[in-house]
């Protein structure tokens, strides 16, 4: 398992690269103010596609939040070496006024990846 650590501003935007070939495991986040309101995300995603979203659920900032996988697509590959640029990063949006976040990144090089035919 490998961790990535991120910063990300309110309504920001950041594109993180991939290490190596996996999925992304899991996504913890800590707003670093008190402004933060319960329904404000961060949303880890391949190209458009969501991968995992943290919803906060409580007020107060310095607080642990977790992200919740997406029940369909949590299971997308990112790769570094894939020709299509997209599925190369991963892809952080926030949204809401909650000033800044510190966002971890769980990211299992390890998982199973089913191999398309495509590439074999």
């Amino acid at each position: 398992m490998i961790r990535l650590l991120v910063a990300l501003a309110s309504d920001g935007t950041v594109y993180v690269p991939a290490p190596c070939r996996g999925v992304v495991s899991g996504l913890k986040a800590v707003y670093q103010t008190n402004t933060v309101e319960p329904g404000d995300t961060i949303i880890a995603s391949r190209d458009t596609t969501a991968v995992n979203t943290l919803t906060a659920v409580t007020t107060a900032g310095l607080v642990v939040e977790t992200g919740v996988p997406d029940v369909t697509n949590k299971g997308l590959v990112f790769d570094p070496a894939d020709t299509t640029p997209a599925n190369q990063v991963i892809k952080l949006v926030a949204n809401g006024a909650a000033g800044a976040a510190l966002v971890e990144i769980e990211f299992d090089e390890f998982a199973y990846v089913k191999q398309a035919a495509s590439e074999a």
